[in-house]
């Protein structure tokens, strides 16, 4: 099954806290994109840095699930790790400073899907190397 294969190690506390963690994470998404100048300052540093902290959480959950599967699994898990890295870090320098030279405008918000597709990319190649 799928969540076999790409999520080893995931019980169902793993699904249920991940779910929570990423409808909150969207919710605060919201909460900081239409969010009004005429809020707090202090509101309005809370609600920017939340998204931050759940992100934060989700990779706690994470480290905890690959920490739960057999040595294989967390071997495949770290490499698509050092892959996603070795490929994401200059792919988002690039990015930026394209963007510092102005000739490309890129939003910072756009390196987390970046970075996402990137370890998916890579997790699947690590799955296919160990088959």
């Amino acid at each position: 099954m799928w969540k076999d294969y790409w999520f080893a190690g995931a019980t169902r506390s793993y699904w249920v806290l991940s779910t929570t963690l990423m409808l909150a994470y969207v919710l605060a998404m919201l909460l900081d994109v239409h969010l009004d100048s005429g809020a707090s300052t202090l509101f309005r540093v809370l609600a920017a840095l939340l998204p931050a902290v759940l992100i934060i959480g989700f990779v706690l959950l994470e480290f905890r699930r690959v920490r739960n599967t057999d040595e294989l699994r967390q071997r495949m898990e770290l490499e698509a790790g050092m892959l996603t890295l070795a490929v994401a870090v200059p792919v988002l320098t690039a990015l930026g400073l394209l963007d510092d030279a102005g000739l490309l405008e890129v939003p910072l918000l756009i390196s987390v899907p970046v970075l996402m597709g990137i370890y998916l990319t890579a997790q699947a190649w690590a799955h296919r190397r160990y088959r």
